[in-house]
Order: structure tokens, then C-alpha cells, then sequence
């Protein structure tokens, strides 16, 4: 019903999606680990621009071909769309401004962005009770041994 959007992320450079704080890294990428995901992470963060392929893989640090796989997919979705061609053959691509689709991926970036803020927060505050049990405990076991 929606296409195939899961494929093989052939990236020049393999992320730790797992490692906190997840750096460079958008929202669903993190969540669905996928090339795709990548580019419309890429495409909302700079809404309203348009990009070729190959400057898409660069910037999102995918292959040429993994970007070219993708690209027919985000459009037969309506996620992304060809905006223009720049000297007859290169074409720009950009989130597509008109679809539900790309709004309501949109709305779900920012929000699994929002979630994973919070969470983060979370874990901040809760470090420095942390760090003070373990002085504590330190204090406690040096005290002991004197």
C-alpha cells in the first residue's frame, strides 16, 4: 500500500545509533535505521531547500546509489518531490511542501525529537543523584577503612 521503503543502507559511514547523545542522527533514522529514514530527516531539517542526489548523499553521508534507490520511493509516496532541473539534467529534489504525508512525517519527526529531549533531560537530572550516592559510598568506604 505505501511502497517499500526499507532497504539495505549501503552508508559510507555506519552511525552508532546507539551511543547517547546520538549526534548527527535524526529522529526517525534513529528509530527506523534506515537509508530512507536518513534522507527525510535530512529534507525536513532543511525544508523549503532543494537538493540534487548527489549532494543529498553527501551531505547525509549515503552512497550515490543508495540515494538514487531511494529517491523514486520518497516520491512515489509522496514524501519528497522533483522541485526543478538545474541545466537540463540535474534534478532538485525537496520535501514535498503539499503532501499530508510528508506533514504528518514532519509532525512525527518532531515529536519522537521532543520524546527523546525529554528523555535525555531525564537522564541528566537523574546522573547527579547518582554521582552523589557514588561519593557517598566512596566517603563511606574510606571512612571505614581508617
Amino acid at each position: 500500500m505505501y511502497g517499500d521503503l526499507s532497504m539495505a543502507n549501503d552508508s559510507k559511514e555506519e552511525p552508532d545509533l546507539d551511543s547517547q547523545p546520538c549526534e548527527g542522527i535524526g529522529p526517525l533514522e534513529r528509530a527506523f535505521h534506515s537509508a530512507p529514514a536518513r534522507i527525510v530527516d535530512f529534507l525536513i531539517i532543511h525544508k523549503g531547500s532543494d537538493f540534487s542526489e548527489s549532494e543529498i548523499a553527501d551531505m547525509t553521508k549515503l552512497s550515490t546509489k543508495t540515494v538514487n534507490r531511494a529517491m523514486p520511493q520518497l516520491i512515489s509516496n509522496n514524501i519528497a518531490q522533483l522541485k526543478r532541473t538545474v541545466s537540463g539534467r540535474t534534478k532538485m529534489y525537496w520535501l514535498h511542501p503539499k503532501s499530508k504525508a510528508a506533514v504528518h512525517l514532519e509532525e512525527f519527526v518532531y515529536e519522537l525529537a521532543s520524546n527523546l529531549a525529554q528523555k535525555e533531560i531525564h537522564q541528566e537530572e537523574a546522573e547527579p543523584s547518582t554521582r552523589h550516592e557514588q561519593q557517598q559510598l566512596r566517603f563511606q568506604n574510606t571512612d571505614r577503612s581508617h
